[in-house]
């Protein structure tokens, strides 16, 4: 089967693609495709317009300025998983890249695009979450700034107008003594999440948790970040019975469902593992013991 006939338009600036998305009739943004090309193939997605963003080479950038992090609407996944900054610096980002799919998605497939599409499978928008990130959106009237824990609506659902894209993600670059980590259960290589778990942790002079947070995939209507559980980390020294308060209040926090993978209290409990697990792994690399 083939896609239904549409409108394809390649504008080679920022402007010219906000211009387009304004003018035109529920036009759909292609950046990836990941997603949206086997979705048209098979005709479960039939726009009438496409604004192909690919030749606006502006937007393909993954570096650090002005105290963030700053990932471009066209960077890729395998621009994460292959980056040594990543590797260095923001461990949830590192984990999360090889985990995407398979290769042939990361080499075409945006994180821009992920978090756009807002999945709750997905692992990208957890990352984000865990890193206190933010959205940036271009549109007709400018830009805007939104901090990720606001931006996921419902599945599939976010704060983006139908005359905006997004040009970037912004998470802040992590302090001397900080580290994160991203851990996924799947039913096999290249599946979405059955649940995932990231976590960020900084760290005191005196090797206490100074500051803290926990996100978690596929087990609410969006991907979401789990104060509860930071509120057990904050203030303590690290250690298992510490990481084990804040997997149990991630675990009574999350709200899974049961299907076909396992039952809401087998993703529960999973939700308590990883997010320990994860809580391990990000105060190592934030240099504590």
């Amino acid at each position: 089967m083939k896609a239904a006939h549409f409108e394809h338009h390649e504008p080679t600036t920022v402007d010219e693609a906000v211009s387009l998305l304004d003018s035109l009739d529920e036009p759909t943004i292609l950046a990836g495709g990941q997603s949206l090309v086997p979705m048209m193939r098979f005709r479960l997605a039939q726009p009438a317009t496409v604004v192909d963003l690919n030749r606006v080479e502006s937007l393909d950038y993954l570096e650090e300025s002005d105290g963030s992090l700053r990932i471009g609407a066209l960077a890729r996944h395998v621009d994460v998983e292959h980056s040594e900054l990543i590797a260095d610096r923001y461990g949830a980002f590192a984990d999360a890249a090889p985990l995407v799919a398979d290769p042939q998605i990361r080499n075409r497939g945006t994180v821009v695009g992920s978090v756009a599409q807002s999945d709750p499978k997905g692992d990208w928008a957890t990352v984000v979450l865990a890193h206190e990130g933010e959205v940036v959106a271009r549109g007709p009237d400018g830009e805007r700034t939104i901090p990720a824990d606001d931006f996921f609506l419902l599945p599939y659902d976010n704060l983006l107008d139908e005359s905006e894209l997004i040009t970037e993600l912004r998470v802040p670059v992590p302090g001397e003594r900080e580290g994160s980590a991203y851990h996924k259960l799947k039913r096999k290589v290249g599946d979405y999440a059955m649940v995932g778990a990231g976590a960020r942790v900084a760290l005191d002079d005196d090797g206490a948790i100074a500051d803290a947070t926990v996100a978690l995939t596929a087990v609410d209507i969006t991907n979401v970040s789990v104060p509860e559980a930071a509120d057990e980390l904050v203030g303590e020294t690290p250690s298992g019975d510490v990481f084990k308060r804040a997997g149990e209040a991630a675990a009574e926090a999350s709200n899974p469902e049961s299907d076909e993978h396992g039952g809401a209290a087998y993703k529960r409990n999973m939700v308590r593992v990883l997010t320990q697990r994860a809580l391990v792994d990000a105060v190592e690399r934030a240099g504590g013991d």
